[in-house]
Order: structure tokens, then sequence, then C-alpha cells
């Protein structure tokens, strides 16, 4: 089943995945990092003193996750996205008039857990079970939605910045949340639609006469142990990276425009990739795809560390989008497909703890790490996506445990 037909029998799921993956941008860090500057001069703060608040409220938002990723499989995911939503707007309001810093950590807090945690997590995790033909496109079309969202909104969202201010900034982001997506999702899927719970989804699928692996097996299985390094590499270089942007432009003599230039070419080669990544994963397994997942990303850091002039940025930007497209599409895959449908939700919450502890540490360690130099500390992390090509070549060559799979 190709694009177009995808979209002819299923634009009402697939617009649903489109939606959360857009409106994610709420509590990413390509988008909260637009703030830093306001809320750090604002509050006479070093830089030190948000990376902590915000990694500490980030790593709240992790062990928050999994605990919400179960109702994804119990609950109707409707609700689930309204009640999401709702906690969203009141973050962004209590970002937009707060100026105690209990209750700055309180709305980011919100924004962190619903956007870059629970509408992601809905968003895939309803995708890739319903979908078994043309999941990988499924996935693809669905996932364009955070690239169109990294491609439009950092350079709106820093004119209107300095135009009128942070605070409306998110005033504007709640008014969003309200108005279009709410609505919009209450529109798309109907109350009593398949889609929504898990169970019906898995009785209904083919898969389903396949056994699907609780969370904690696949928590024991070592070829989940193995690709772990792997799936935490992007989340946690690229949130450090875009994290202390700001630092990384003053030591390499860099402007604020051209980062942001790069976060729009990193969001448009990610889409532009997306749909590449959808025909491949489908025509050769996720699990071929995973072992040369970070190659594109590791020239980017290389090419980085090598040559410190301007058009390295854009470089380092669209070669990361490159391994981050195809890994957007690649593990959800991967888990419906090794795991089964029935528990998508519990194990994508796990992973998702995972991902979100990398990137609750990625600020503080990576205002460290650039403490000793640009070029120094990312020459580290090439040696990290080394280790874990290492370790995912090892994956390929483990066996599936017969008790289980």
């Amino acid at each position: 089943m190709n694009f177009a037909q995808l979209l002819r029998t299923h634009p009402r799921y697939l617009s649903f995945g489109f939606l959360h993956y857009f409106f994610s941008f709420v509590g990413q860090t390509f988008f909260i990092s637009l703030f830093v500057a306001g809320i750090t001069a604002e509050r006479g703060w070093e830089t030190e003193v948000f990376s902590g608040i915000y990694s500490t409220v980030t790593l709240v938002a992790a062990f928050c996750l999994p605990l919400i990723g179960r109702q994804i499989d119990r609950f109707r995911v409707r609700y689930v996205s309204t009640v999401t939503a709702t906690v969203m707007i009141g973050g962004c309001l209590i970002l937009a008039y707060t100026h105690n810093w209990l209750w700055l950590a309180a709305g980011i807090l919100a924004v962190r857990l619903g956007g870059q945690g629970v509408l992601a997590l809905t968003g895939s995790t309803t995708i890739g079970r319903f979908f078994v033909a043309g999941r990988g496109k499924a996935l693809s079309i669905s996932m364009v939605g955070i690239c169109f969202a990294e491609i439009v909104i950092p350079p709106f969202a820093t004119s209107f910045i300095a135009e009128e201010g942070y605070r409306s900034m998110w005033l504007v982001a709640a008014g969003m949340l309200a108005v279009i997506f709410i609505p919009l999702i209450w529109w798309l899927i109907d109350r009593r639609d398949l889609f929504q719970k898990a169970a019906t989804v898995a009785a209904a699928s083919a898969e389903s006469q396949e056994a699907s692996w609780t969370r904690g097996e696949v928590l024991r299985d070592r070829r989940f142990q193995l690709i772990v390094p792997t799936l935490l590499f992007i989340p946690f270089v690229f949130t450090g990276f875009v994290f202390n942007q700001s630092v990384v432009a003053e030591m390499r003599g860099y402007t604020v425009e051209l980062m942001a230039i790069g976060l729009s070419i990193y969001g448009f080669v990610r889409m532009v990739t997306l749909f590449t990544a959808g025909f491949i994963v489908d025509g050769l397994g996720p699990g071929r795809v995973l072992a040369f997942l970070l190659i594109p990303a590791t020239l980017g850091i290389g090419c980085f560390v090598l040559f410190p002039t301007t058009w390295a940025v854009p470089v380092l930007f669209g070669l990361t989008a490159i391994s981050s497209g195809m890994m957007t599409v690649t593990v959800p895959a991967l888990w419906a497909e090794r795991y089964g449908p029935r528990f998508l939700g519990a194990i994508k919450s796990a992973v998702g703890l995972l991902v979100v502890l990398s990137s609750a540490a990625a600020p503080i360690v990576f205002t460290w790490g650039l403490s000793v130099g640009v070029g120094q500390w990312m020459l580290v992390m090439v040696g990290y996506a080394l280790l874990c090509m290492l370790l995912t070549g090892i994956e390929r060559g483990t066996k599936k445990p017969n008790s289980v799979d």
C-alpha cells in the first residue's frame, strides 16, 4: 500500500497521528530553548540554573510516563489526548504569567510531560498498533507533523518573541491547543471507533495470532538491551546541543538566527527523510535498518568538529535530521513487529522513560561538557556513536528467545 492509498483509505487516523506529533512541539526542547534567554535575563539567572530546573523537571516527567503509557492501552485515546492537551494548556498559562520559580517548574513539567511525552507516545502507539500493512509509511505520514512544526515554529516564535515577548508566545501556544487540537481530535475519531482501544485493535489485527510481549518481557530481552544506547543517542545529543545552542553560538561566533535556520533545516530534512524511511522500513524491515541509523549523524558531528565555520551548522543539523527521521519511523515499527500490538503503550512508555531520562541529563551534561570546548566535547559524541554501532551489530547476531518469541 503506497502513500496515496493510505491517505485515501485512512485519512482520519493519519490526521489524528499528524496532529499529535505537530502539537507535541509545545513540550519539545527546540521550542522551549527559544525561551531560555528571556527567562534567564528576566530573573538574572545563569544558564546553568535554568538547565538544572529543566533537567529536574524532565526527570520527574520521565518517571510519570510509564504510568500514563498503561492508560493508552486501557482507555479510549481520544479521552487521553483531551486530558493531556488540557494539562498542557494549564502549563502554558502558568509559564505566561508566573514569576515564581516553583510555578515555572510546574509549567515546564506540564508541557514537557504532555508534549514530548504523552502526545508523541499516543500518536506513535495508536498508528503503530493499528496499521500492519504499510506500517512504516503510516508512521511516516503521521510523524511529518513534528517536522512541519520544526520548520515553521522556530522562525515564527523567534520573530513573535522579539516583538511581543516570550510570555505572549505561551498564550499563543495555549490558544492553538484549545482552539485547534482538541476540537479536531473529537471531530476525527468517533467515540465507538475500534481505533481508540488497544484490546479491540489487537483482536481485529492479524498480528493477534502471535504472542504479544509484556513490558517486563521486553525489558529482559537481550536484543532490546543491546540497542538501548542507540535509541538514546539522538535524544541525548540533539537535546543537549539545542538547549545550549546560544552557548555554542557564542563560543563559535555564530548568530542566533543561524542556529534557528539550522533548526528549520533539521525539520525540513527530517520531513523528507520520513517519507523515504517509510519505504525503506517496509521494504527491508526495521531490524536491518537499525544497524545503519547513526551513520549520517556521526558524519555530521564529525564535520562540525573538523570545520568550525558557519556552513558546518546546516550540515550538522541536516545529517542529524536524516538519522533522526529514520529512527523516528524505524523504532515504533520495530516494537510493533517484534513485540506485538497488545501492550505497545506500556512498552513504548518504558522506552519513553529512558529517552526522557537521557533528555533530562543532556542539558546539564552538555553545559559541563562544552566548558572544555565545543570541538572536544562533540568528538566525545562521535565516540559514543561508534559504540552504539558496535552494540547494534552485536544485536543483529543475537537470537530471539525461544520462550517468548
